[in-house]
């Protein structure tokens, strides 16, 4: 998983670096809400979830939640609460209609069943992200988290912007998102989620990327490329997450 996780980091990582923050009145920004169930509590944190979208439901809420459920990895057992598609102005207008509200509908039907929860607030990278056409969420999604080293991102992106530019060139076939984080947690931390239908979509596209980056720039420029993205990676790790769309709020339906 490593090696794949490398490959994918090299196509899709965006070259934007820390310091941006709030700057791109385009930008897509949104947050994201990990809950740890307290133990033997799966069912009535689910049941809670439930009680609780109901509640945007009842406010007419105008953003979708889309809530995930950690099936691999260190977080295993834990759920993502996610809402994207925003600018940042659109982050305090929601908080002014519905922020006091949803802490207190929170505090009554999620906090008793959590053993911890963290938001954070992420930006999608739209000009380096390839998401399907259709915009109903896939079933399974692999994250990919990578946690650069300070002073990095200036080696790292131009590296990766020669890698993009031989991806684009073969067409490398794969759907995905790639998000920076922007407030929340420990930076610089990129996340790349990749579209899957099933577990067989582990396996990657082909041709394996190494063959594809190597007719395209050349070995000895190939093996550069993606030593200097090697060494701007501080620490990664990957999970798989499953959409649960009856624990998430869409608005408009039932």
């Amino acid at each position: 998983m490593r090696k794949a996780a490398l490959v994918l980091l090299a196509i899709f990582v965006a070259s934007i670096v820390p310091g941006t923050f709030g700057q791109d009145k385009s930008a897509d920004v949104g947050w994201v809400y990990a809950t740890m169930p307290k133990p033997g509590m799966i069912k009535q944190l689910e049941e809670g979830r439930k009680r609780h979208m109901d509640f945007h439901r009842k406010q007419n809420d105008s953003w979708t939640w889309s809530v995930w459920q950690i099936e691999t990895g260190e977080s295993t057992g834990s759920y993502y609460s996610t809402s994207f598609g925003h600018s940042w102005k659109d982050l305090d207008a929601w908080e002014e209609k519905m922020g006091t509200a949803d802490t207190a509908d929170g505090a009554a039907n999620l906090a008793p069943y959590a053993a911890s929860t963290t938001a954070s607030i992420w930006e999608v990278m739209k000009d380096v992200s390839r998401s399907p056409k259709d915009e109903e969420p896939p079933k399974l999604a692999q994250v990919n988290h990578f946690l650069l080293k300070p002073g990095s991102d200036r080696d790292f992106n131009d590296a990766i912007r020669k890698i993009t530019d031989a991806i684009n060139k073969a067409n490398w076939a794969t759907n995905y998102t790639w998000y920076q984080l922007q407030d929340g947690g420990e930076g610089p931390h990129y996340v790349l989620l990749i579209y899957m239908n099933g577990w067989a979509d582990l396996a990657g596209p082909e041709p394996e990327f190494p063959v594809m980056l190597e007719k395209a720039v050349g070995r000895h420029d190939a093996e550069a490329l993606m030593h200097s993205v090697d060494q701007s990676i501080k620490r990664e790790w990957t999970e798989t997450i499953r959409y649960r769309p009856d624990l998430s709020y869409v608005p408009g339906h039932k």
